[in-house]
């Protein structure tokens, strides 16, 4: 299996336990920080090689009628600056 493959595999496995609720190595927030620790992957590795999953992550959060954590602490910050 080539190193990218197994990125996406391990990405996808620490989307599902976050996901599920049931972290192993992250604290389990919302975050793509969180699936990055999670799936063992540097964060970059979200945000430049697999934004696709990253998306897909987000998508899946904003489906089950969650906020990620980054957005719910941006409209914190927002509404303080205010």
């Amino acid at each position: 299996m080539s190193p990218v493959a197994d990125e996406r595999d391990r990405i996808r496995a620490a989307m599902d336990r976050i996901l599920r609720g049931a972290p192993e190595r992250s604290n389990g927030a919302l975050t793509v920080v969180a699936l990055a620790v999670e799936a063992g992957v540097p964060r970059n590795a979200l945000t430049q090689r697999h934004t696709d999953l990253k998306n897909e992550f987000y998508e899946k959060v904003r489906a089950r009628g969650g906020t990620p954590d980054s957005d719910q602490r941006l409209r914190k910050q927002v509404r303080r600056l205010k």
